[in-house]
């Protein structure tokens, strides 16, 4: 179950899955946890994978952080929680610095209802195979196990 609040949006041109946050009000800067999906974190399986068994070291404490980022975002997580920054974000030109911080845990399982969500559109639109999202879809819904029983922990 995801404790944040989000709605999906379908960006046919770009043939994209983007999660809004908008609505989410326990969180400040809520609305910047999207960001690193799609560009700092991509929704290729290779990547993907690697990204994802990152954050299960860090989650099981095998790693102290996880850095990830780049054009959209910067994304340090540790055990707990994880901070999202915005890399362009001028001290001189804007008021308050936008940071959103949230669990760790609830980021990785934002992650995969994403590339989930992500390869079933894919999939639909013919975007890319049917047969290779399946593959894919049914090591997310694998993951998304292993991180309840994490969390359960």
């Amino acid at each position: 179950m995801m404790k944040y609040k989000f709605r999906l949006k379908y960006m046919d041109e770009f043939n994209m899955v983007v999660l809004d946050f908008d609505d989410e009000k326990s969180l400040e800067f809520a609305s910047m946890i999207s960001d690193p999906l799609g560009s700092d974190i991509p929704w290729r399986f290779k990547d993907l994978k690697k990204d994802i068994e990152n954050y299960f070291d860090l989650l099981r404490g095998n790693i102290p952080e996880y850095r990830h980022g780049g054009n959209a975002s910067s994304v340090i997580s540790y055990k707990k929680y994880t901070i999202i920054e915005d890399p362009f974000y001028d001290e001189e030109e804007d008021e308050i610095e936008p940071v959103c911080k949230l669990e760790t845990v609830e980021f990785v399982k934002i992650i995969l209802l994403w590339a989930y969500e992500t390869y079933k559109y894919k999939s639909e639109k013919g975007v890319i195979a049917l047969e290779e999202a399946d593959i894919v879809m049914k090591w997310i819904e694998q993951k998304m196990l292993e991180v309840e029983s994490i969390e359960n922990e």
